[in-house]
């Protein structure tokens, strides 16, 4: 019965969307009670913040270790360890009597971010070629809807519930994956073998979180501070002795010269501007909506009437993901992220110039929602097209750790802005929301750019002998 499970291609794709999702609705389900998380532990709004910091920042740190780790002792059970992780934290946010405690707890949490590559590499070992493209598009298309239902249902669960309800609910989901992924899906068969490069993995965590850092501590310590610049200064220098160093040994961490093909560094450049826009975008959203009509843009909703603003787009990303995957199936993912980018951008572009009327704060992340189901279903099956497999989870967790990354520094960017716009009554200016659209669209552009040299074609000998999907053969790119 069990291996019979395992050999089915329905179950296993089941499993991962569930862990996938219960990642993906507790990113974003703390949000809309961060207010809530302030008053009950007296602490300023910096501070409270890094409840969503420390969760980005331990995701890039850890995505690419554990990617590396995936490749070499097994996706699943690397999965499985990180959900584990996920798990415990929950736990201790659930249970903490300090703000300080509970951070700590979201830096357990963040560290499932890598499971996503993992679970994209384990659907093109595991899964037939053909079905390949369409699964990672729909499942990376549950996950971004997933961050929709968390931000929908976040405001809900705690007007209600209070907001320790939401870690009991993430625990609850996270051991729920726990049991699906140990019962339903088999181990990987592919294996890169090697050790463990634990030089790297110092080197490139320390290096990816002093200027995460510098950023979440940016609004205090000031954008040209003395802390801040000596942090982004350290940053520079680590990934670049990291660099360095991965190239000189045998078994490194990060291929460099993978992670240096045409089509992976410029899908890895666009990812990193589509986490800064549009994922910077959709974290104040929910502010946005619960800013009070006495500022003559807000909507003065509540965190559950917030949250309903999203539900269209939630709906149109479901319904839209699959078809995104069809389209990556028939005209190439290059393609398909070019459409997703171009949705967004507009989007954004719109939010800018018009949200006065609530229509529009339907209709405008009705359309964004759509982008992203686009979008983040092209980027890893780009990545992993070029990549052989037993560097698929490497590769795609790179390419998770800018996208991370991206997110981090869109949102504190957002956030600032907004901030600095307060007013002496305590509302931000409509100038401020304004601003921060504008700079989300302009990443929007930027990310359009770069997928627009993206070569559609798999190129020369180099990067066509890394072993492509077997589906690329038949898939017009």
């Amino acid at each position: 019965m069990l291996e019979r499970l395992r050999a089915n291609h329905h179950v296993i794709f089941a499993a991962l969307a569930v862990g996938g999702l219960s990642y993906a609705v507790s990113q974003t389900m703390l949000i809309p009670s961060l207010p809530d998380i302030e008053a009950a532990f007296h602490s300023t709004p910096s501070e409270t913040t890094m409840l969503v910091t420390s969760f980005w920042v331990s995701g890039a740190v850890t995505a690419g270790l554990f990617g590396r780790l995936g490749d070499m002792f097994g996706k699943r059970r690397m999965i499985t360890a990180q959900l584990v992780l996920f798990s415990l934290g929950c736990l201790v946010c659930a249970a903490s009597p300090s703000l300080g405690l509970m951070i700590a707890g979201r830096v357990l949490m963040g560290c499932a971010v890598g499971l996503f590559p993992l679970a994209y590499s384990l659907i093109r070992d595991e899964l037939p070629p053909r079905r390949v493209v369409g699964a990672i598009a729909l499942l990376a298309g549950l996950v971004a809807g997933g961050a929709a239902i968390g931000q929908s249902v976040g405001g809900l669960i705690s007007d209600n519930f209070g907001f320790r309800a939401i870690f009991w609910i993430s625990l609850a989901l996270g051991l729920l994956s726990i049991a699906f992924l140990l019962v339903c899906v088999p181990e990987s068969p592919v294996r890169s073998g090697g050790r463990v490069d634990v030089v790297g993995a110092t080197l490139f965590a320390a290096g990816l979180a002093a200027p995460l850092i510098a950023i979440a501590q940016a609004p205090t310590w000031g954008w040209v501070g003395p802390r801040t610049l000596a942090l982004f200064a350290a940053g520079a220098v680590l990934l670049w002795c990291f660099a360095i160093y991965e190239r000189r040994i045998d078994e490194p961490l990060v291929d460099i010269p993978t992670v240096l093909l045409p089509r992976i560094r410029l899908t890895n450049a666009a990812t990193l501007f589509v986490g800064f826009g549009f994922f910077g975008f959709s974290a104040i959203l929910t502010q946005f909506f619960q800013e009070p009509a006495s500022t003559g843009y807000g909507q003065g909703a509540s965190a559950t009437q917030a949250g309903l603003f999203l539900v269209p787009g939630l709906v149109l990303l479901m319904i839209t993901a699959p078809l995104a995957g069809r389209l990556s199936s028939r005209v190439g993912p290059v393609v398909t992220l070019r459409v997703g980018i171009v949705l967004c951008t507009l989007a954004l572009a719109a939010m800018t110039v018009s949200h006065d009327h609530r229509f529009e704060m339907y209709l405008w992340p009705a359309v964004m929602y759509m982008g992203i189901g686009a979008t983040f279903g092209a980027m890893p099956t780009i990545i992993l097209q070029a990549v052989p497999p037993e560097r698929s989870g490497q590769s795609a967790g790179i390419n998770m750790i800018l996208r991370t990354a991206g997110s981090a520094i869109g949102i504190q960017l957002a956030a600032t802005l907004i901030t600095v716009s307060v007013r002496s009554a305590g509302a931000p200016t409509d100038r401020g929301y304004t601003t921060a659209f504008a700079l989300a669209t302009s990443a929007g552009v930027v990310a359009l750019v770069i997928a627009l040299r993206i070569p559609r074609r798999l190129g020369p000998a180099p990067e066509t002998s890394a072993g492509l999907l077997a589906v690329s053969s038949s898939t017009p790119t």
